[in-house]
């Protein structure tokens, strides 16, 4: 993949020096000194680089063609039968997405998550996967999205590169099969992710998240690949071994991360970038679904506790951190729809505790399905509110 160029990124302190007294108080008043250190969202990102009016139009267009959707101007790809009907596909799929998922979940959104999303602006989303869509739709505000999956980032495609070379049919072909099961359920499939973003055409997740952005309106402004190094800080692709992403900046103002990173105790002691980059972020609201119940191994306990230690607020299913987890003493948790216990896959995870819980406390419906159980009848989730 090719890397764009970055100029220099530097910090000025104006002011008096004077001794001790002037060193220990910009190292107090500096949100990121010293390791792990919180600091503002803009700190802690590399600084957007401003594409060229060609390949706005260029990677807009593109976008907008892997979205099922006309470019603004006229695109060699929409005149061909296999772009007419993967379009007419993605439509079919996303409005039946829309009708029974999507609009309740912003209404949802609007009414129960109203004020911890007036608190923080950062969402954390590990175990990700590509899934922007319901990260975007739960939280419509939000300035920084940090996801996380085992997959590679991949490449923007060049749609008429694509039909230029002959390959366009193929790769819409592969990008709609892997699209299908969270347009017909919510989650992707951790098996299926290993082949459909992963092979000779679609290399890896950016298709998939350039669909979800540019189908929920937004521009994309700029697509900056990066590493992600021990101490949580982003270098520009080339610069650092550390873990591979992307930044892509869309809309107005706003930023998504994606880390190709293993998130397992090996995984962090080998690079803990991802969780000292939340600690720098933080605090945030922590989005789970569809997790494989991975939290509630011990060997994912350093990103279970940086996600109690760094949010504000957790919006879970049950496959995300057990309720054990969730401290009356610093928790306020609130139950919505009906939890029916895990698929047949995970059934040595049921939790009686949440069971009891859900009894014993009253409760509103859901009017989605989200997660493993997508029927709104047996789906559930939790907002834990940290005191």
């Amino acid at each position: 993949m090719t890397a764009p160029t970055f100029g220099p990124y530097l910090f000025f302190i104006h002011g008096r020096t004077s001794a001790f007294l002037s060193i220990a108080l910009v190292l107090a008043l500096l949100p990121c000194a010293g390791l792990p250190a919180r600091c503002d969202e803009g700190s802690a990102l590399l600084p957007p680089t401003a594409l060229s009016s060609d390949d706005f139009d260029r990677i807009n267009a593109s976008a907008h063609g892997l979205a099922g959707e006309k470019a603004s101007g006229d695109a060699p790809w929409e005149s061909t039968q296999e772009w007419k009907d993967y379009a007419q596909k993605l439509d079919s799929n996303w409005n039946y997405l829309e009708r029974i998922r999507l609009n309740a979940m912003k209404s949802w959104s609007s009414s129960e998550l109203g004020g911890i999303r007036d608190q923080t602006s950062t969402v954390f989303y590990p175990f990700s996967g590509p899934d922007a869509l319901y990260a975007d739709t739960l939280f419509p505000d939000s300035k920084v999205l940090l996801m996380a999956g085992l997959e590679p980032v991949g490449t923007m495609p060049d749609l008429a590169k694509l039909q230029q070379d002959g390959k366009l049919a193929p790769y819409l072909a592969q990008v709609k099969t892997s699209l299908f099961t969270i347009l017909i359920a919510s989650f992707f499939k951790t098996k299926d992710m290993k082949t459909d973003f992963n092979n000779n055409l679609v290399d890896g997740l950016m298709p998939a998240m350039i669909v979800f952005l540019a189908r929920e309106g937004y521009d994309i402004n700029g697509i900056q690949y990066v590493s992600l190094d021990h101490d949580g800080k982003l270098h520009p692709h080339g610069e650092s071994s550390g873990a591979p992403g992307v930044q892509i900046t869309y809309g107005d103002g706003r930023t998504l991360l994606y880390f190709q990173t293993n998130l397992s105790d090996d995984g962090q002691n080998e690079n803990p970038g991802y969780v000292r980059l939340m600690h720098r972020l933080a605090p945030g609201i922590t989005y789970l679904k569809a997790a494989s119940y991975l939290l509630y191994e011990d060997y994912f306990s350093t990103i279970r506790n940086a996600i109690l230690d760094d949010s504000i607020a957790v919006v879970q299913d049950d496959s995300g951190i057990p309720f054990k987890d969730f401290k009356p003493a610093q928790w306020d948790v609130i139950p919505y729809g009906n939890y029916t216990g895990p698929i047949n896959l995970f059934k040595d995870k049921n939790q009686p505790d949440l069971a009891d819980f859900y009894k014993n406390t009253p409760h509103a419906p859901l009017t989605f399905g989200s997660g493993y159980k997508f029927s709104a009848s047996v789906s559930s989730l939790i907002v834990a509110k940290k005191k």
